[in-house]
């Protein structure tokens, strides 16, 4: 990876559809050169996808949390409850941690009362701490 190919990937990173003719504007090579690159990128795992950026409050989202989770000793794992939980609709993200917890949940809810009814469903596999994101 060359100098070009970290301003094509920045310039990807701050817009994951801006055009290759522009992107080649700004680093001096044509479309085909930069789609070649960016294609290579892809091929040698650099780039592993694209996502796309949802305001989630105009689609009903008022409270998004961070829900920190000690799996009970009764459960068969961390793991097994890693994939229980990330298959909930409400789950963004579940990552299994290091230090005193084991879960890491990022949560996306309607409202508090959603929220709590959350708490409450996954409350079967061990106790959790909640920060509530106020700004992102």
């Amino acid at each position: 990876m060359d100098a070009l190919d970290k301003k094509i990937l920045e310039m990807l990173t701050i817009n994951a559809r801006e055009s290759f003719a522009n992107i080649g504007k700004d680093v001096g090579l044509s479309a085909p050169a930069i789609g070649k690159r960016v294609r290579q990128m892809e091929e040698d795992g650099i780039i592993e996808g694209y996502a796309l950026k949802v305001n989630h409050e105009k689609l009903g989202i008022e409270t998004k949390a961070y829900i920190t989770l000690v799996v009970h000793r009764e459960q068969r794992g961390s793991l097994d409850a890693q994939k229980q939980i990330q298959a909930m609709e409400e789950v963004q993200s579940c990552h299994r941690i290091t230090g005193d917890d084991c879960l890491c949940v990022l949560g996306y809810f309607r409202n508090n009362r959603h929220l709590i009814s959350f708490l409450e469903k996954i409350s079967a596999y061990g106790a959790s701490k909640t920060s509530i994101i106020l700004e992102a």
